[in-house]
């Protein structure tokens, strides 16, 4: 056997190995329970002594950190005080290796979307921003937490024309910011924006928390073409309908939007609103203030 077949043995025996030895260790890990691996956060120093005690070390203890951090970030069933130390973890990462694009990025979408500590999101991507301004997906993410998450179309559609100006953002972007500036909580435009998101985003939890926000969109975009109909037959009648099948039957509307969570559309009061007997209540985005 030649030197070079000796050395491939070797390293092949050691790869596995090694590999056997990570998995065992993942293994071990996720049997843990959350809260006991979360409490391990509570210990992590902040990234300014980190940094200074790996030397020169800094993006090999930047990945040993953010391995860590990832278990957290795909645990399902987060307690509320993981979800917190999730975000200590990644502003440690950072810290030590302020240029970790992917480490705000998914640190920022799972903490808006799938975990709703909202201000952890914006805390992290904005500290991203002012580390990697030409990165367009940071004030996207943003974007997302302002409209969807905080009510505040207008300061998200800053953050859309901010993502839209930089390098490689996608060719809708632009004319994307500028209708949800215009056109602040409508809701076809924030479907188009919810359904990019869940075009951009990988993970999988994220993407099945898009797909519910999105039909809540829907569900709020059908209450008001209804409920349009009924001030329709209220100005034609003189009267408020009985229910919202006379919007058909009276030819205002050509039929009833199918409720995409399973409910129905019922007139929720004499008054002439509408509500889903699925979902209960009103996105305040699309509230007239």
């Amino acid at each position: 056997m030649t030197r070079i077949r000796q050395w491939l043995l070797v390293s092949g025996l050691l790869a596995g190995l090694i590999a056997a030895a990570i998995g065992a260790l993942v293994a071990a890990e996720r049997m843990r329970p959350p809260e006991v691996r979360a409490l391990e956060l509570a210990y992590l120093p902040k990234g300014q002594y980190i940094k200074v005690a790996v030397l020169g070390y800094r993006q090999i203890a930047s990945d040993l950190i953010w391995l860590k951090a990832v278990q957290y970030l795909g645990e399902i069933n987060q307690t509320k005080k993981g979800w917190l130390w999730a975000y200590h973890v990644m502003d440690v990462v950072t810290d030590i290796d302020p240029q970790f694009v992917a480490a705000y990025e998914a640190g920022g979408a799972v903490l808006g979307v799938w975990a709703q500590r909202v201000q952890e999101s914006i805390m992290l991507l904005e500290k991203g921003i002012q580390h990697n301004p030409n990165v367009w997906t940071l004030p996207f993410y943003l974007g997302y937490d302002y409209f969807y998450e905080l009510n505040d179309p207008v300061t998200a559609a800053k953050y859309f024309r901010m993502a839209s100006a930089l390098p490689g953002a996608p060719a809708y972007l632009p004319k994307l910011a500028a209708r949800m500036t215009v056109e602040a909580g409508d809701p076809a435009a924030a479907l188009e924006f919810l359904e990019r998101l869940h075009a951009q985003v990988q993970d999988e939890r994220l993407r099945e928390a898009l797909v519910q926000r999105m039909k809540e969109v829907i569900i709020e975009r059908d209450i008001q073409f209804l409920e349009e109909g009924v001030r329709q037959y209220r100005a034609r009648y003189k009267r408020w309908p009985a229910r919202l099948e006379d919007l058909v039957r009276r030819d205002i509307i050509a039929a009833i939007p199918t409720e995409p969570l399973g409910g129905t559309y019922v007139l929720g009061s004499p008054e002439g609103t509408v509500k889903s007997t699925a979902f209960a209540g009103r996105l305040k985005v699309f509230r007239k203030s």
